[in-house]
This record gives structure tokens, sequence and C-alpha cells, in this order.
């Protein structure tokens, strides 16, 4: 490179190392530039601050007389209403909370006054149905006690008419027995034998009324008795059984097991200490080997009454009653003449 290139070099690099060093320059001088700017603006906005301070305060003070208190709830305790407050359009009080709107009272009052007729209208409702209830409860009562009474007088009637027909047939029959026993008596005082008395017409149609006044039983009451030897059967009693057994035990009571009179003992000597009784058809029952008997010929005797007790008098092995059935063309004191006495109890509806 010759000398004028490289004093020519030199001075474009001492021109560019004159125009680094003022731009630089200018770069500090704008950056004081800055910084001070800054500073005089930071300082102009707190000033305006200030003053902005000044005349908030300066207008709050001159604004405080008309300024309006406002609670922590929102309401205004003085002055004008706090406009500055955002207020519902509308409010809805609560029914249990107090209010200072009037016409909230009246619209509390006025549910209040409906409620209260409600109220009223319902009491006096029930009341109503009560009295209703109770009217027709008493209504009831009073039916059914007149029904009760009516039904107790019905009974009672019943029963007395009840009372009276048992009565009216209890005095026929005593007045049929009582005839009876005048006739036979009439008729023994005049033939000697009630044997022979029994058998007339006119004593037999007697003793049907009263025959017809009771059924027949049994001779000893079911449940008292086993059945023994039945009519027919071969045994110790010479050719065969004319009867038929009822094993009891001794003093157990003997009835008649049909209406009638009774009559002449006179079946014999095995029989014991025996009871006859004719009966209204003619036909006669015999009751033997007795312990004792109550009734005696002439008596007038209804079915189921007491004419002696279980005994073992006579031709007998243990206590027993030998019980014969002799048809009307029998002949007491014949044990053969004697019939089958079940069929002849079974005709009156008794089974042994």
């Amino acid at each position: 490179m010759s000398q004028g290139s490289r004093q020519a070099a030199a001075r474009r690099a001492a021109g560019d190392d004159a125009l680094l060093a003022e731009f630089d320059l200018l770069e500090d001088e704008g950056d004081k530039i800055s910084v001070s700017a800054l500073v005089k603006q930071a300082a102009t906005a707190v000033l305006v601050a200030c003053l902005g301070l000044f005349v908030v305060g300066a207008v709050s003070a001159a604004s405080a007389p008309y300024s309006t208190a406002v609670t922590t709830d929102g309401v205004a305790v003085s002055g004008s209403p706090d406009v500055t407050r955002a207020v519902p359009a509308t409010t809805t009080a609560r029914a249990d909370s107090p209010s200072t709107d009037t016409t909230g009272n009246d619209a509390d009052l006025s549910r209040s006054a409906v409620r209260s007729e409600l109220t009223n209208a319902v009491a006096a409702q029930q009341e109503s149905a009560r009295g209703v209830a109770l009217s027709n409860t008493a209504a009831e009562v009073s039916e059914a006690v007149q029904t009760s009474a009516a039904n107790q007088r019905a009974a009672a009637l019943s029963s007395a008419n009840t009372a009276i027909a048992t009565e009216a047939q209890r005095a026929a029959v005593a007045a049929a027995k009582a005839a009876a026993e005048k006739k036979i008596g009439t008729l023994i005082a005049a033939s000697g034998s009630a044997q022979q008395a029994a058998v007339d017409p006119s004593l037999l149609a007697l003793l049907a009324t009263v025959d017809n006044s009771a059924p027949w039983v049994t001779p000893i009451q079911a449940g008292s008795y086993t059945r023994g030897a039945v009519f027919g059967e071969y045994g110790v009693w010479s050719r065969y059984h004319t009867g038929v057994d009822f094993i009891a035990g001794y003093g157990t009571p003997i009835r008649a097991a049909g209406s009638g009179v009774v009559v002449a003992s006179d079946g014999g000597s095995w029989a014991g200490n025996h009871v006859v009784i004719m009966h209204a058809d003619g036909s006669r029952t015999l009751y033997a080997h007795m312990s004792a008997k109550v009734v005696q010929p002439g008596t007038v005797v209804m079915a189921g009454q007491l004419i002696g007790y279980v005994g073992m008098t006579g031709r007998a092995f243990g206590y027993h009653l030998h019980f014969e059935y002799y048809p009307p063309s029998a002949t007491v004191g014949d044990p053969y003449t004697a019939a089958n006495p079940l069929p002849y109890l079974l005709s009156h509806g008794i089974t042994i």
C-alpha cells in the first residue's frame, strides 16, 4: 500500500473514530435527557395526585352536612336516601320480620284477617260435624236402647208364655193323674183288685192322657249301668232268660220307663221286691230284684219317676235290675209269656 493510501485510511479511521465518539456523546446526553424527563414527569404526577386529594377533601368537607349516613345493612338513618347504593327494584319482606312498609303491614293485616276468618270457618265446620256426629250417635244409642228393650220384653214375654204353657201342661197332667188315681181308687174298692181295676177301658183312656205328656226313658239312667243278659239267652235261669238285665251298683235309682198306673206285684217270688206298671196300651212292665220300692198299687206314675232301688232280692246273682215286658194278652206271673223288651222300648224311642 502506498503512503497516500495509508494516510487516507488513517484519515477515514480517525473520522470514523470521531463519529463514534460523537455518537456516544449523543447517546449519553439522550440518556441524561430521558432520566431527567422521567423525574420531571414523576414529580408532576405526584403534584397532580396531591392536588386531586386536596380537591376531593375540599369537596367532601363542603358536602358533609348534606351527605347521608348509611348503616351496614344499607338502610339510611338520616337525611335523603343514599343514591350511591344499588337498591333492588322490589323487595320481599319476611313474614316473621318487622317492616316499616305500611303497604306490607296492610297486606299482613289483610292476610291475618283472612287467616282468622278461615280458621273460624274451619272451626265452625268442625263444630258442625261434631254436632252431626253426636246427633247420629245419640240416635243410634237411642235406637239400640229401644231395640234392646224390645228384645228384652220379647224374651220376657216368650219366657212367660213358655212358663204359662209348661204350667198349663203340668196342671193338665196333674189333673189327669188325680182323675186316674181317683178312678183307680173307686175301681179297686169295687173289684177288690188293682189288677182287675187297671184293665177298665175308661182308666186306660185316662192313662193315655198321662202317658202322652212325658217321653219314655231307660229304667236306669244312662251311664249308671251296663247291659247284662238279654231276652232268650240261655243260662241258669231255668229254660231261658225272660227279660233284659241292667247291671248297676246297690241302691242305684230305678225309674218308671213310661207313665202308667202301679198294679199288684204278682210277678212271683223269684222277682223278690218288684213293681208292675200298666201303661195306656194295656201292656205292663216289671222291675224285679229291688232292694226297696217306693210306690204302691193304685199310684199313677210318670215316665222317669222314681219307683225303687237296685238290689239282689229273689232269685238273683249279683246286683242288677231285671226288666220284663208283658203284652196286653200276657199274664204277669208267668214269665214265659213275656216278650222281648228291647223292640218294645225301641218303639218308644229308647235304645239299650
